[in-house]
């Protein structure tokens, strides 16, 4: 019994052994298969490559934006931290906005007040022309009724070399410093520090 059960199992071993022995490919067409493979993998990692060094560009690109509007932001700041401590005298004294509108007729836009609650309380005393990254600005000094701190709130409208200017207050030689852009205008305020 051992001895018919073990024949027909070498025989159906073999069966099966030569069976996928036909079914093995040729050497030219595993040849094929391995060159196409290969050739997909090749331009696998040459677009995976393309599509890395797009990428770096882009990134170092944005960085280097970065950079520039952060040095742009920079000059800015500082630039109005000097015009506040320089305390130059004012083109016009007044002390509502339509009286320093008509003084500094040569703006070529309309002087607004930020919409936040702390600027509408601030007295108006006076204004100049000034420049905010070249671009002409107006210079308006305010007070606190209650503390007597003066304030300077530069102003002017957006322009394309202004993009991306925004900056939280920052302490320049003593004088607190904020840039933002509200609707289409770009403000910046400064004022003595609280610990200078």
């Amino acid at each position: 019994m051992n001895d018919y059960s073990n024949g027909t199992n070498d025989k159906f071993e073999d069966e099966i052994v030569d069976y996928y022995q036909s079914q093995q490919l040729s050497n030219d067409r595993l040849h094929s298969i391995i060159d196409s493979t290969q050739s997909r993998r090749r331009g696998f990692y040459l677009g995976f490559a393309m599509v890395a060094s797009v990428a770096l560009m882009s990134v170092f690109a944005m960085l280097h934006q970065f950079s520039l509007n952060s040095q742009q932001t920079g000059m800015v700041l500082r630039e109005a931290a000097l015009n506040h401590r320089s305390k130059l005298q004012m083109d016009a004294k007044a002390d509502s906005l339509p009286e320093l509108q008509t003084a500094l007729s040569e703006l070529p836009f309309t002087i607004t007040l930020p919409e936040t609650e702390f600027f509408q309380r601030l007295s108006l005393v006076g204004g100049r022309y000034c420049t905010i990254s070249g671009n002409l600005a107006a210079h308006i000094k305010l007070t606190d009724p209650n503390t007597n701190q003066q304030y300077s709130l530069f102003l002017t409208p957006y322009a394309e070399n202004l993009k991306s200017m925004d900056s939280p207050a920052v302490e320049i030689s003593g004088v607190e410093v904020k840039l933002w852009r509200e609707n289409d205008v770009v403000y910046a305020s400064a004022a003595e520090s609280e610990d200078s």
